[in-house]
Parts: C-alpha cells; structure tokens; sequence
C-alpha cells in the first residue's frame, strides 16, 4: 500500500497540501467576525467560478445534497418535471423529483450518448414543465451534455426552472450560470473544486429566489431550504444550523488556487490533459464509451479488451500506486473511469497510462508498452504548441 495514491478517479480527487494544511488549522466559532471573512471571501470567489451575480449556498453535505435542494426547493407536489437522462447520475433527478412529488417524464438517451436539444425541445412543445432537469458531465459515462444548447431551448420554449448537475465540471469545465439561463446549479466538492468530500455547492438564480416567495406550499426539507440558509450566506455572522468550519478554510484555500490559475487557463490544462489521456487510450485500441463530440474534460470511461476482468484490473492498477474507477450501471464490470480533474497533472495522466499499459500487458493484452504512452506526449505537445502559436 501506498502512503501516497494517485487518485484517478472520478472523484475525490488529489487535495493540494495547501488544502490540507487549511483543514488542519485550529477550528474557530462559526459566528465569529474571522470565520465570517473566510466563508464571505469564499463564497465571493465561488460565484466567480460559478460565473454568477446572484446567490450562491454552500452547506455541509454532498452534491447530492445539491441535487436535492435544487428539487427540494422549485418543485411541488404534482409539478411536471422533464428529467434528461444519460447515465447513472441522471437518474438522481428523477428519483429525487418523485420524493418531492412531481411528476417526472423521463427523456433518457443510451448510455454514451448525449442528450439532444431538439428532443428536449419536442418534448417542451409537447407540454407544459415546471422544471428540466440535465446532468452537464455523466460521470458513469464520460459524456458532457450541452448545457447551453439545451438552456437556450428551455428559455426559448417554455417558462421552466432549468436545473444544472455539475458536479463532475464545476472548476474543470465551462459553467456559466447566469449567461446560459441556470436556475439552480448544484455542484460538490470533492472533483474539479479540489476540497475533500463534504460540501455541497450551489447556485441560484433570482428567479428562483423570487418564486420562494410564492410558493403555494412549503419547501420539504427544512435544513435544505434556500429561505432558511439565505441570510447566512448573505452574512455568515448569522446564525441557521452550523457549518462545517474546517471545510469552509479548505474551500477558500482552493478557490484562491482557483482564481490565481485563472478559469480560463484552468479549463484549458482540463482540456489538454483529457486529449492527451484519450489519445493513449486510442493508441491502445481501447474503445471509449462517450463519443468524441461529447466526450468531457474531466473523466474518461473505456470499454476493457476481451478476457480482462474489472476488479484484477483495478488490483493490479494499485499495485502502480494508480487508483481508477469501475464503470456503474449496465457497463458495471465492462470498463474502467479515470478522472482527470481537478489538481491532476502531465505526469499524473502519464503515470496512469503506464500503469494502464503494464497492467493490460501482465493480464495477457497484446499491448505494445510505450506506445500509449507516446500517444499521450505527442498529442500533449501539439496542443501546447498551438497555444504558443
């Protein structure tokens, strides 16, 4: 066992020792005016990575938790909520919507496909929905829907909240809450962000605000309503249930990180580190899940040779000190994730394609050692070389 892994999978991803060494500073009172500067600070900086003016929450949970609030707070009881789904994750919205009591139609792609705006817009045509619901990155899969796209189809056909799971891009991918029309974007820490599992983050937009105020019934959930949590995030001196203290100085520390890398470049290293991993994986003649138009920045998912089984596979991986993923659902045992995301480097993406190549190779894959692995570098290479141009 390693004292150190590196963690390739598609979330908790590698904490940066700042991070760390913020988790580890003496926990000071939730109401005091220092902690206040912190949170305050920290919820400024999430609304930059948010692309946002509105109101952000962050509370002690998971992104799930996100998930939740995002329901929890816009539906009610016998609300029509069209539910995309193309994966595992996008089944969360529908289950979630019916604990609240909606109504959900489920527009559901295979797996490896990507939700299409003119489905969404058919079936917006069709009816008359409270809320839609799309998961920008399905972690099971690999594949980013088209966040945009699609909200520009909700704005333009129908008068619905517009529900955004960006847990697996928020901080690695673009996610522009107010310009692409999101009502309640829920996101975690634990993956792009570069915080340890525990926070769940998420941002409203004002017309989700102002129909709180005309809610014909109550919201469900008393710790996950927004009213409850607004005054605190407006001034952290104020008092709802108690924050996770330590984490809030862990998410300031990696938000700074964040915005001293810049968003811009931050979603540009995502873009080439997932290029580069892709390109080994095709040298490879490993068939990837999502297709190349809808592949995401921040986690990749492959399909196994014949004759390789999952859990060996992953075994052997750890042995390199490289911990990736299983794939979920229908493909559970089919294939492997990696996440790229996050604090990950060149050389964490070169080590696990290594570690892919040996491992395929020991597990008697007719693999040609080296060749992944120069795949990765070449495609690397020219990237960066087409910056600099």
């Amino acid at each position: 066992m390693f004292e150190r892994e590196i963690l390739m999978i598609p979330g908790p991803t590698n904490v940066d020792p700042k991070v760390l060494r913020a988790l580890s500073k003496p926990t000071t009172s939730h109401t005091s005016q220092e902690f206040a500067n912190i949170f305050k600070e920290a919820l400024n900086n999430l609304k930059k990575v948010f692309m946002t003016k509105s109101e952000v929450f962050v509370i002690a949970g998971s992104g799930t938790l996100a998930l939740e609030m995002a329901i929890a707070n816009i539906v009610e009881p016998g609300d029509k909520v069209l539910n995309t789904v193309s994966g595992f994750f996008g089944n969360y919205f529908v289950e979630i919507s019916k604990v609240y009591g909606a109504v959900p139609r489920v527009l559901e792609m295979p797996w490896g496909k990507p939700v299409k705006s003119e489905q969404v817009k058919d079936a917006l045509i069709e009816d008359d929905y409270k809320a839609v619901t799309v998961t920008h990155v399905e972690t099971s899969t690999g594949v980013a829907n088209h966040v945009r796209e699609i909200g520009e189809v909700v704005k333009r056909y129908s008068d619905a909240f517009y529900i955004v799971d960006t847990v697996c891009s928020l901080g690695g991918m673009e996610v522009r809450v107010d310009e692409w029309g999101i009502d309640a974007c829920a996101s975690g820490s634990q993956k792009c962000i570069g915080v340890p599992p525990g926070l769940a983050l998420i941002a409203v937009s004002q017309k989700t605000l102002e129909y709180l105020e005309k809610r014909k019934t109550s919201v469900g959930s008393w710790y996950g309503s927004f009213k409850n949590w607004l005054p605190v995030m407006r001034d952290p001196t104020k008092y709802f249930a108690t924050p996770p203290v330590n984490m809030v100085y862990a998410l300031h520390e990696a938000l700074k990180l964040i915005i001293e890398e810049g968003l811009e470049n931050r979603f540009r290293r995502h873009y080439v580190l997932a290029e580069a991993f892709r390109a080994a994986v095709n040298a490879l003649n490993l068939n990837l899940i999502a297709e190349k138009e809808s592949a995401a920045n921040t986690v990749t998912a492959a399909y196994y040779p014949e004759n390789i089984e999952d859990s060996q596979f992953r075994n052997e991986m750890e042995k390199h000190g490289i911990v990736v993923a299983s794939t979920l659902g229908p493909l559970k045992g089919k294939g492997f994730r990696v996440g790229h995301m996050g604090n990950v480097n060149q050389n964490d993406v070169f080590a696990t394609v290594t570690a892919i190549e040996t491992t395929l190779k020991k597990l008697g894959y007719k693999a040609e050692l080296g060749k992944g692995l120069a795949a990765a570098q070449e495609k690397l290479l020219s990237l960066e070389q087409s910056t600099l141009a």
